[in-house]
């Protein structure tokens, strides 16, 4: 604990280094110059026990100072090998379901939150309603409202995904992004339930799902790794702030319009009561919307 406890500190480690610098320095003089010199003066000869516990010593701080600077060389600064898990791609579901037990709280901050609202907030809700506790969600996702938001996100690259409607144009992220939206303002209903959606008009590569233990961040391409960092660690602490300052740039839903139970009927005054522009809203998109909010499907 103590060596990782110097490693991690900078000035720690200066400390060490000059305080073993000044002991080799102080063994090299006095056993070459300063006794020499005194036993000559007091008519001895330096010699025996004396010069060769100082040979040991000059050689111990020495083969000390080298073999540590190399260790500090080769040796990341202030980061714990636990403080960062890369996960494969096979092992992302695991994880993410595995951030789900025993959390009190739930942030999401990225796109569209498919694997959100088919599996993550479902979750929360039974865990919530069995136990008759409040759960909190917090959730970012993209502004549907957004043109310029929704176009950019269209040019990622969906257009081949293995499950769910494949994104190729505004149209169909709008489509994904009010399924969301209805989906968290059903979830919302339940008195054990406290959601704060938000949405943002910009686009971030990398998606972040924090519960009260851990944090992963993934991509919005199957296939890649993902980053995992336990509660407790510096990455955990940094990415749980952006998430919070990202909140306070965002526009934010109002969920009381979950009290409505959805249907053709009312759509576009829960969209409209909610905060959003229905404009873009027609015959064939609400049918494709309440369509698409009966049947979600888990992505993976």
């Amino acid at each position: 604990m103590v060596i990782k406890d110097i490693i991690k500190s900078p000035a720690k480690i200066r400390l060490y280094f000059l305080v073993l610098a000044a002991f080799l320095a102080l063994s090299i003089i006095s056993n070459y110059y300063f006794l020499p010199k005194a036993f000559v003066y007091f008519g001895g000869v330096y010699e025996g026990a004396v010069p060769s516990f100082l040979n040991n010593m000059i050689a111990l701080l020495g083969s000390s100072l080298l073999a540590s600077g190399f260790f500090w060389f080769v040796t990341p600064s202030g980061l714990d090998s636990s403080d960062v898990n890369v996960i494969a791609s096979h092992d992302v579901k695991s994880i993410l379901n595995s951030m789900l037990s025993k959390t009190e709280r739930f942030y999401y901050y990225g796109h569209t939150a498919r694997w959100n609202r088919a599996v993550a907030f479902p979750k929360i809700l039974e865990t919530a309603n069995e136990s008759r506790t409040t759960k909190y969600i917090e959730a970012i996702i993209l502004d549907p409202d957004s043109e310029d938001a929704c176009k950019f996100y269209a040019s990622f690259g969906h257009a081949n995904r293995v499950k769910g409607r494949n994104i190729s144009s505004v149209r169909d992220v709008r489509l994904e992004l009010l399924t969301t939206v209805l989906s968290c303002l059903t979830i919302n209903q339940s008195p054990f339930i406290n959601f704060e959606l938000s949405v943002t008009n910009k686009v971030a590569i990398s998606r972040l799902d924090i519960s009260d233990n851990a944090l992963i961040m993934t991509k919005p391409y199957p296939g890649d790794p993902a980053l995992h960092f336990p509660k407790g660690t510096f990455f955990y602490a940094s990415y749980k702030e952006e998430f919070n300052i990202a909140k306070q740039q965002c526009r934010k839903i109002n969920m009381e319009a979950s009290k409505i139970d959805i249907s053709s009927e009312n759509l576009k005054e829960i969209l409209s009561e909610a905060g959003f522009d229905v404009s873009y809203v027609d015959v064939d998109f609400e049918r494709d919307l309440l369509h698409a909010l009966s049947n979600i499907e888990k992505p993976y």
